[in-house]
């Protein structure tokens, strides 16, 4: 693998896996705005620890087909849902690292010890080969007792790349127990083309 020169705030285990295609700016980008997510967690009252198992994906679901379209549109980012085919399914990881929330810094830092049974956690599925593009569509899986007290989340960051470096411009929330089509964001719909 890949090991950059430059300095960043990405976590040791997460640098290594990363490759020459990945934008580092990116992934910082993507575990700051899980990191203020999750800030979130610690003003209603939380103290347990929160882990992200943080991967990339290559293989997207029909990604030239399947538009979300806030903010001048992204690729929906579903995948074929862990080999069984389902096309709108949960995006199968090339790899993955798993982190903790280091509360004090609010950033993510590797645990010195790994999670047993029954943590909660983010999932963050994020494109590969970023290098190569000016825009990303995150998804994030939220266990319950995160965002929700009862149900998982489903989290959609849309993120695209500026002469600043890489910016949230877009946020989708959907899971159980909500109205059918509610969103927490403006109303961007997902379509099929």
């Amino acid at each position: 693998m890949y090991v950059p020169t430059t300095s960043s705030s990405l976590p040791a285990p997460l640098l290594e896996r990363l490759s020459r295609d990945d934008d580092q700016a990116l992934w910082e980008q993507v575990l700051q705005t899980a990191a203020q997510d999750a800030s979130l967690l610690q003003v209603r009252g939380s103290r347990s620890k929160l882990y992200a198992i943080v991967g990339s994906c290559s293989h997207w679901a029909q990604p030239h087909r399947s538009r979300w379209r806030a903010a001048g549109g992204f690729a929906v980012p579903y995948g074929y849902g862990d080999g069984e085919g389902f096309v709108w399914g949960l995006p199968n990881l090339d790899w993955s690292v798993t982190l903790e929330l280091d509360s004090s810094r609010t950033g993510w830092v590797h645990p010195q010890q790994l999670p047993t049974k029954r943590f909660r956690s983010v999932r963050l599925a994020v494109p590969s080969r970023t290098t190569r593009y000016r825009q990303a569509a995150v998804l994030a899986i939220w266990s319950s007792g995160t965002l929700d007290a009862r149900h998982r989340r489903t989290v959609f960051y849309g993120l695209r790349k500026t002469e600043q470096g890489w910016k949230l411009v877009a946020r989708l929330q959907k899971g159980e127990g909500q109205a059918r089509g509610e969103c927490i964001t403006a109303p961007p719909t997902v379509s099929r083309a």
